[in-house]
């Protein structure tokens, strides 16, 4: 309604404008036509009387030819005409009725013998029209005709007219109005709201239900774009949820598949780990079945075999949980403890190859952070599983996590600079500062061929990304690489 407000005021602008600028020009023109007549007809009147009088001048005298004058002014209402003398001074003997009423000085043009016509005002205050014509006399002073006709009337025409005008520009403004408003808001006003309240809906998602606007203007077609805009949006937005849905299903999968390659190199240290209670197990139950033992023996005996029963059935729980496919659901979990489970879990591959796996504890307090903890565990998981394979026997990998204070990286939306940070850290040869850039391309490896399929780090990658954190590589030839992983922290709730 807006639009429709501001063109109707528009319109009416101009029409009014057009209306008073043409007012104007009328005006004046009739003006100047009714000056030029009642000029045309004083010059006429006073040439007619200028040869009669100069000829009574001459024949009859003076006083009868102002008597003709006399005569002339009583029998013409609507001019007054008196007989006057060019060189007498307005400003001496103001009584005398023969005195101009316009200036000596404005008089030259008439003791030239030119027609002149000025406007003066009479004793009276009224404007008038005066005219003066020069009359040859036998006198030793100069005299003219001035013929004096009031201004009043044309003034009372023009504001007649001026009036007519007021009165035609008020109509047609009121009319104008009133017409433009109503084609204004069934052409332009409701069609407009139509559309403003689809592009509102489309704004907010709403693709459905296209906007109606019947005509063969320039809205319908904007209507039609909008409707075709919104189909070809929603039509988009159904092939990018299709396209999601298949990126996010084949993202799990690589996921998922990496967890069970994680599980394959795993398997030989579970194994070497259920070496030592199964013989535990086993030579417990040929005491038992060799029936030496006493019934304490016996008894001592099968809580040693339920105890590593209950060994060897938590490492498979525990592999069996690291490989199963869970869906993604983020809570919060102190990563301290999940970083614990993790390491358990990684102990036998540690092992296998001698090496040191161990956790450093901080100062023991909860890290809480919202994320789904099976992703981190296989972020962890790629993360030491990488360190074991690039550190030598006898070396060491640590695993930590403790909170920070820093500037997240400027394609990190971080509403806080509150960071949690988990560090693993090798004693191997470190990483070339050339690979570092290509470390979590997906496929990259620099392992041997069986050892790796270049996945686990990118992996990582995508997973910290989409918990909002970044992940940052140190390398150090003599200290061995460091890969720390920075997650959006929650602060403990203060209790008050």
């Amino acid at each position: 309604m807006k639009l429709t407000l501001k063109l109707i005021s528009l319109l009416i602008l101009v029409i009014v404008s057009a209306l008073a600028l043409d007012g104007y020009l009328t005006l004046q023109r009739e003006s100047v036509f009714l000056r030029s007549e009642l000029e045309g007809k004083a010059y006429r009147i006073g040439n007619a009387l200028r040869q009669l009088i100069t000829d009574t001048w001459r024949t009859s005298g003076s006083r009868r030819a102002l008597t003709l004058i006399e005569a002339a002014s009583l029998q013409d209402q609507t001019f007054r005409i008196r007989w006057v003398w060019l060189d007498v001074a307005t400003d001496v003997n103001l009584a005398d009725k023969h005195v101009p009423l316009v200036n000596r000085e404005q008089l030259q043009p008439v003791l030239r013998g030119e027609r002149a016509h000025f406007e003066a005002t009479d004793e009276r205050g009224n404007r008038m029209l005066v005219t003066y014509i020069k009359v040859d006399v036998a006198d030793p002073r100069s005299g003219a005709i001035e013929l004096a006709e009031r201004l009043r009337p044309i003034d009372e025409f023009m504001a007649a007219s001026l009036q007519r005008q007021f009165v035609l520009a008020g109509v047609v403004l009121i009319a104008g109005a009133a017409l433009t408003a109503a084609l204004g808001i069934g052409l332009v006003g409701r069609p407009l709201q139509r559309l403003t309240a689809k592009a509102n809906r489309a704004g907010q998602g709403d693709l459905d239900g296209p906007v109606e606007v019947r005509g063969r203007d320039e809205l319908t077609e904007l209507a039609v774009t909008l409707n075709q805009m919104c189909e070809n949006l929603a039509a988009s937005q159904q092939r990018v949820r299709n396209e999601t849905e298949a990126r996010i299903a084949t993202l799990e999968q690589l996921r998922h598949a990496d967890r069970l390659r994680t599980v394959g190199q795993l398997a030989s240290g579970v194994a070497h780990e259920l070496g030592t209670p199964l013989n535990v197990v086993s030579g417990r139950a040929s005491l038992i079945e060799g029936g030496r033992l006493t019934d304490d023996d016996v008894k001592a005996s099968a809580a040693i075999i339920r105890s590593q029963a209950e060994r060897m059935t938590k490492i498979i729980r525990q592999l069996l949980d690291f490989s199963r496919r869970s869906p993604a659901e983020r809570a919060n979990i102190d990563i301290r403890e999940l970083i614990a489970c993790t390491v358990e879990v990684l102990q036998p591959l540690a092992s296998k190859q001698h090496i040191e796996l161990t956790v450093n504890p901080g100062d023991n307090s909860p890290l809480s952070a919202s994320v789904d903890s099976g992703q981190i565990q296989q972020v962890l998981t790629n993360l030491v599983v990488n360190a074991l394979q690039a550190t030598p026997a006898g070396g060491q990998v640590t695993v930590s996590a403790m909170p920070e204070t820093v500037n997240a990286p400027s394609d990190v939306e971080a509403v806080s600079d509150d960071w949690l940070c988990v560090t693993v850290a090798d004693t191997g040869e470190g990483i070339p500062e050339e690979l570092r850039d290509r470390l979590f391309e997906p496929f990259f490896t620099t392992k041997d061929t069986g050892n790796g399929t270049g996945l686990g780090l990118s992996i990582a990658y995508g997973i910290v990304k989409e918990h909002d954190g970044w992940i940052v590589v140190d390398h150090d030839y003599n200290a061995g690489a460091r890969i720390r992983v920075y997650l959006p922290r929650n602060k403990p709730e203060v209790q008050g």
